[in-house]
């Protein structure tokens, strides 16, 4: 998805439909134009695709509510299918992959295995309210990966939602506003530094090297959660609520405390349906590593190709088994605190080389080249301002880069002490002029700093790439 002029252009009509149309007529309204929207962005063959897919789904959930016996096979078969649809889709590359097939692939899993497993009653019947589960365009690139049940029940609450809810509207705007600030300020600005960096390593010293991986930690969530943020409030209008997938897990006190913040709905999912089956923590120390390095490892073969992706979900791995195992000796000071929070903040940035890097081989390069020693140029080489510019944004965009920054760690700390997320602290805490004013600033700083119109290149969302 872009953020341009048609794809605003496009929401507001669908809303303007969705507020005239009955009650009743809405699903269908959402599903033309979530239809309409997949075909725009992913092409005929995309929508093809999804369609198969989302058709396969819901004839076995139907197969699945007429048998009496047998379901395990039908479920394990149907699910294996399903899997071996994304794995290979995504390792024999035998054409590109469908825009949102890891999303909506899992949503298909979570379906048929919750209907296998009685945490749905029964199979939807009505094709066209299942295909709107699996199509809605809000969450159809990149997530949340939502569970049936709750879907469904939002697409009754949308049915009977108000034209008008001004609660609503100011809690979407809040979702919307602040998500757009972290994709088109600060994603977007400091994802061209990053790039600067990675295209031309050897010429930037340790401390720049440094910098950059940091940049690229901040990037990635910005980004991931600046989409999870404005697809929230965009759905929200349509009055359907999509699960909250982050939760300040940059101040995580430990690696599992940040996979309970990060990426929600891939965690939850990978808990539910892979860690639980395999045991959990139900048989013994030993095997509860080893489910964990095997979640992790799903995990990193879930995001991609490549040896770099599989080393990233160990690294996780071993981070969680580290955690787990310091939380019982006498070093819990290493997961608990301020110490927690900046030990795992290190950990995740020095985890994302690998996720970011053009393979394992580069991944190597990057992390040596941020050792002293091995890099042997001077430690801020690369951070050389020509023609005011440096490391490919110009001075101006680094203060701009910085002020943002550092508004996030203040606004993400003031939610995480409130124990929630600043779009609903915004909506629910703060008084109406204070909301006001900080939205309309925020709204103001996107339109005049924002990376995009005429002569800036308009950056997709970091996550419809896996």
């Amino acid at each position: 998805m872009l953020l341009n002029v048609s794809t605003v252009g496009f929401i507001v009509i669908l809303l303007a439909l969705f507020k005239v149309v009955p009650g009743k007529i809405r699903p269908y309204v959402l599903l033309a134009g979530s239809v309409l929207f997949v075909y725009s962005e992913g092409g005929a063959a995309g929508l093809v695709v999804l369609a198969v897919i989302t058709a396969l789904t819901w004839a076995v959930g139907l197969a699945l509510g007429r048998l009496a016996g047998s379901k395990k096979v039908l479920a394990g078969v149907s699910i294996a299918v399903l899997a071996l649809i994304l794995f290979g889709w995504k390792y024999v590359q035998f054409a590109a992959m469908p825009i949102g097939l890891s999303f909506y692939t899992f949503q298909a899993i979570s379906y048929i295995a919750d209907l296998y497993m009685g945490r749905l009653a029964e199979p939807e019947r009505n094709p066209f309210k299942f295909a709107l589960y699996m199509m809605w365009f809000p969450k159809w690139m990149s997530g949340p990966i939502e569970r049936a049940g709750a879907f469904f029940e939002q697409i009754q609450v949308s049915c009977e939602a108000k034209r008008f809810d001004l609660d609503r509207f100011i809690r979407c705007m809040s979702y919307l506003i602040w998500g757009l600030f972290m994709k088109l300020v600060i994603a977007d600005r400091l994802g061209v530094v990053v790039d600067s960096v990675y295209a031309d390593m050897a010429s930037c010293g340790f401390l720049t090297m440094m910098l950059a991986s940091v940049l690229y930690t901040i990037q990635i969530y910005c980004d991931f959660a600046g989409y999870t943020n404005s697809m929230i409030g965009i759905s929200g209008l349509f009055g359907i609520e999509l699960t909250q997938n982050f939760r300040t897990p940059y101040l995580a006190q430990s690696t599992t405390e940040f996979w309970r913040r990060w990426h929600i709905s891939l965690s939850n999912f990978l808990k539910d349906y892979i860690y639980i089956p395999l045991g959990g923590n139900r048989k013994g120390e030993h095997r509860k590593m080893i489910n964990t390095l095997v979640v992790f490892i799903v995990c990193g073969l879930w995001h991609g190709a490549g040896l770099s992706f599989l080393v990233w979900g160990l690294l996780h791995g071993l981070f969680n088994i580290c955690a787990g195992l310091c939380k019982k000796k006498r070093l819990r000071f290493a997961v608990h605190g301020i110490s927690g929070q900046l030990s795992t903040f290190c950990l995740v940035s020095f985890a994302w080389i690998f996720f970011r890097a053009n393979g394992i081989v580069e991944a190597f390069r990057f992390i040596g080249g941020m050792i002293p020693g091995i890099n042997g140029l001077s430690p801020l080489a690369g951070m050389v301002v020509t023609d005011k510019m440096m490391l490919g944004i110009s001075t101006m965009e680094w203060w701009i880069a910085l002020f943002s920054v550092v508004l996030l760690v203040v606004m993400d700390m003031h939610a995480w002490m409130r124990k929630s997320v600043l779009p609903e602290v915004i909506a629910s805490d703060w008084g109406d002029v204070a909301r006001s004013v900080f939205l309309v600033v925020i709204a103001f700083v996107v339109l005049l700093f924002g990376k995009y119109g005429s002569g800036e290149a308009i950056r997709s969302f970091m996550y419809m790439s896996f």
